[in-house]
């Protein structure tokens, strides 16, 4: 299993756009890959999807887990790591 975890600095948080590109870059891998609030303790863990990835409610300052588990787990977590930072770490 292969994780990391970023501070959302966009000012909109999460929202449809980044959500779907998010979305879009998970269906390149084999690996099961999940999402979670950390700011939310209630917050479940949850499979990608842009439902899914909207409903947790991620805004500006939440920080955030992605894991991915699979034979491309590393590969997976550097491109979404990669693409998250570039999304919604940015003010």
């Amino acid at each position: 299993m292969t994780e990391t975890t970023l501070t959302i600095t966009h000012p909109h948080g999460l929202h449809a756009r980044p959500a779907a590109d998010l979305y879009r870059k998970t269906r390149e891998f084999r690996s099961a890959i999940t999402f979670r609030n950390l700011s939310r303790p209630e917050s479940p863990e949850v499979t990608a999807s842009v439902f899914n990835l909207l409903q947790l409610g991620i805004v500006c300052g939440h920080r955030i887990r992605i894991r991915a588990e699979g034979e491309d787990e590393r590969e997976a977590i550097s491109a979404l790591d990669l693409l998250a930072r570039h999304e919604l770490c940015k003010g």
